[in-house]
């Protein structure tokens, strides 16, 4: 038997966070790039980002077939949030780098895990049109209720949070508040023993 979902942000009503959501008005345009395998996990945080950004898209699929968007974004305002040795950190204060986001109108995210963002990296040979740009230094991570094999993961909603500070210097405080509003809400039922486990360190 099915759950029954909120009609706007697409949880369960038992963990609707409708009354969590707000709006940032960002200026940079993010595209999200999702595997289709992500959109029935619960805890996917891609879905928050289009309820909490006035420029936000996100877009299914697996192959290049499926993002002809591609086809249409300007590549020197474009960049691919990716993690590669030639990446342009954006947290490096350098003027070089300084004026490379401050040009940028777009980012593109990659929502899946490390295997599957890699496999739509091989899939779709038209990211390699874009710049790639990371992080030197990998903020704490909030996401409490997935696990990550790698200790430099981040939601999808950190890690563009993260970049919209560093790139247009927005306040993300609203979007750590829905992430911190999901990790409550979707342990609120588990046995106390069970919920310490995800309790913030």
């Amino acid at each position: 038997m099915s759950r029954s979902l909120c009609a706007h942000c697409k949880f369960s009503l038992s963990t609707c966070l409708c009354e969590d959501l707000s709006v940032l008005d960002n200026k940079l345009k993010i595209i999200i790039l999702q595997d289709p395998n992500e959109i029935k996990v619960s805890k996917n945080t891609a879905r928050l980002l289009t309820l909490c950004l006035t420029q936000c898209e996100l877009i299914i699929g697996q192959t290049q077939a499926d993002f002809s968007i591609l086809e249409n974004l300007p590549i020197a305002s474009t960049a691919l949030l990716y993690p590669d040795e030639d990446a342009i950190l954006l947290d490096d204060k350098c003027a070089s780098t300084k004026a490379f986001t401050a040009q940028l109108s777009h980012l593109i995210v990659l929502d899946g895990t490390w295997k599957k963002a890699f496999k739509l990296m091989q899939l779709t040979p038209a990211l390699n049109n874009f710049k790639k740009v990371s992080f030197a230094s990998i903020p704490h991570n909030r996401y409490r209720i997935r696990k990550a094999p790698r200790k430099d993961s981040l939601s999808t909603l950190e890690a563009v949070a993260h970049s919209l500070a560093l790139i247009e210097n927005a306040d993300p405080s609203g979007l750590y508040q829905v992430l911190e509003a999901l990790n409550n809400k979707q342990t609120q039922f588990m046995p106390e023993h069970v919920k310490a486990r995800y309790q913030a360190k």
